[in-house]
């Protein structure tokens, strides 16, 4: 993968957090920045850049995308994707008619014109309460969109939902809620729905508190969608990783791409303090339909403290992992990692090359959120301060 580009929001501004998202798919970038301002305070916005604007790999920037109703403290961008024409949103600290409840928003490309981008839908849980966070995580393919509530409390506290929305459930494009998931073995500080992601008919939800035999060793959950009956999207497996100990947080991050799923356990201990692992699982490993552990993947320069595997992506052949609080020369200034699959042999998945920031500096976070989409990778540096503070930034790299 070669560098191509740095994308940066035309109307930069101090402490924006551009890069805390990303999301890249049919030749179009997608670039959460949650403390943009706006005409208030942390209400945030997400950015689309277009593969050809600009010329052949311009990824120029074609719209800045606002919720209708933003407000203070929203955090709108602090979580994106986008799939084809549609693009959502997460904004987890709407208030609606509480505090930090959270919405997630729908954007269809030409929804009030021409390659508009135009807002089609906002979205909120049918049971929302206050400090619930909804929106965290978002996730769209195709018809369907899952929202990460980590905070959304059950019948304890924070033990997390995550809530999947159709296009047409309840009318033509009318995006309602189809199902409310929770873990099969809910406790309090779960955090299940701190990440999620979809493929097909499958779904993969990160649960970064859960205990399992200790403290924190985390856990992700696989849903299937026709799984109980139709379009009931019942749990398949619970994932957790051989090498589990106390606070690894496997599920601080998930993705899914056909029959694998990859989860990123950031606080895992291997060799040192907080160096980060990712898990690969394989959909008939061990069996028909059981999801079993693949690989343990680790940095070649892991060092105390990197958080490697804190954001993941995965498409084809192809892992990245973000590791935003390596050193790389400096202080925070990030790394992200790419791994093959058959690298060092058949399935063998291993690393190919660490990605750095072409202008790297100290406290850029690079590798903060990370990106995949066929040649393409995309990589946040929320802490990129440019020609102020906090700006933030995303880079391009292509594959040759």
């Amino acid at each position: 993968f070669r560098s191509l580009l740095k994308l940066t929001a035309s109307d930069a501004s101090d402490n924006d957090g551009f890069g805390l998202s990303v999301a890249v798919d049919g030749g179009y970038a997608l670039v959460g920045s949650p403390g943009v301002d706006g005409s208030g305070s942390n209400r945030g916005a997400a950015y689309l850049f277009l593969q050809s604007q600009g010329g052949l790999d311009g990824w120029g920037e074609v719209k800045q995308l606002v919720a209708a109703d933003r407000g203070d403290g929203d955090l709108f961008g602090c979580s994106v994707d986008i799939s084809g024409d549609l693009a959502v949103v997460g904004a987890a600290g709407e208030d609606g008619i509480g505090s930090s409840r959270g919405a997630a928003y729908v954007f269809s490309r030409d929804h009030g014109g021409a390659d508009n981008w135009g807002q089609v839908k906002k979205l909120v849980a049918s049971d929302a309460e206050n400090n619930d966070g909804f929106g965290f995580s978002v996730a769209i393919d195709g018809d369907t969109v899952i929202v990460g509530a980590d905070g959304e409390d059950g019948a304890g506290a924070d033990r997390g939902a995550a809530y999947v929305f159709a296009r047409d459930q309840g009318g033509p494009d009318n995006w309602g809620e189809v199902v409310k998931l929770t873990a099969g073995d809910p406790d309090d500080a779960d955090q299940f729905g701190y990440a999620v992601d979809i493929a097909g008919d499958v779904i993969v939800i990160g649960s970064r508190g859960e205990d399992g035999a200790g403290s924190n060793r985390g856990a992700a959950y696989l849903f299937s969608r026709d799984l109980g009956g139709a379009d009931a999207w019942g749990q398949l497996k619970k994932l957790t990783a051989s090498a589990a100990s106390d606070g690894d947080a496997f599920g601080t991050s998930a993705a899914l791409d056909g029959t694998l799923a990859v989860v990123g356990a950031a606080w895992e201990d291997s060799g040192g303090t907080n160096r980060g692992a990712i898990y690969l699982f394989s959909r008939d490993q061990g069996g028909a339909e059981n999801w079993g552990e693949l690989k343990k993947l680790t940095a070649s320069d892991a060092r105390n403290g990197d958080l490697f595997g804190y954001d993941v992506a995965l498409s084809g052949d192809t892992i990245v992992a973000g590791a935003g609080w390596n050193g790389g020369g400096g202080t925070e200034r990030g790394q992200a990692y790419l791994f093959s699959r058959n690298e060092g042999g058949a399935d063998n998945w291993g690393e190919i090359q660490r990605l750095r920031a072409s202008d790297a500096a100290n406290e850029d976070w690079f590798g903060f959120s990370v990106a995949l989409d066929g040649p393409y990778a995309l990589v946040g540096a929320a802490g990129e301060d440019g020609a102020g503070i906090e700006r933030g930034a995303a880079y391009l790299f292509r594959k040759i």
